[in-house]
């Protein structure tokens, strides 16, 4: 079964998006575990993020950042794990998780099926701004073009 564990700050909307994630997965028929991630605001480098070496990692990102999401996300990439950051607000945030998770997320999407547990996992982040991302990307379609 899958583990999805949702990472972010108090005023991130991680418990709303939690409940709703946690509907639409129901409704949807996919097998997944949600978890939403403990958090000590004093120190997020204390989590224990071995615990969620297997799970699809969701950083719940604040409508303004804070030094608490950042230190989520030094955390996280200090620990080697990939993560999906999901923006947005209500029906906004819960498309982009359920982008992120790689399953439609149009209710009448005909392709509902459950996402393959081997599949490769990836996403269109438009709102990411990782410098190393954005470079593999911009590297790969500059060779993509000679």
């Amino acid at each position: 079964m899958r583990v999805i564990a949702l990472f972010g700050a108090d005023n991130s909307g991680k418990a709303v998006l939690a409940e709703a994630l946690s509907q639409r997965l129901e409704q949807r028929g996919v097998a997944a575990t949600l978890v939403v991630a403990p958090l000590s605001e004093r120190s997020p480098h204390a989590l224990a993020l071995e615990a969620y070496r297997n799970a699809l990692i969701l950083l719940v990102a604040s409508a303004s950042p804070t030094p608490v999401d950042d230190a989520l996300r030094a955390a996280l990439i200090g620990a080697k794990l990939g993560f999906a950051v999901v923006h947005g607000d209500g029906a906004e945030q819960l498309a982009n998780a359920w982008n992120a998770i790689g399953a439609p997320a149009d209710s009448d999407d005909r392709g509902s099926a459950p996402p393959e547990a081997n599949a490769t996992w990836s996403w269109a982040c438009d709102k990411c701004s990782d410098p190393t991302c954005e470079h593999r990307l911009f590297t790969e379609l500059l060779a993509q073009r000679r």
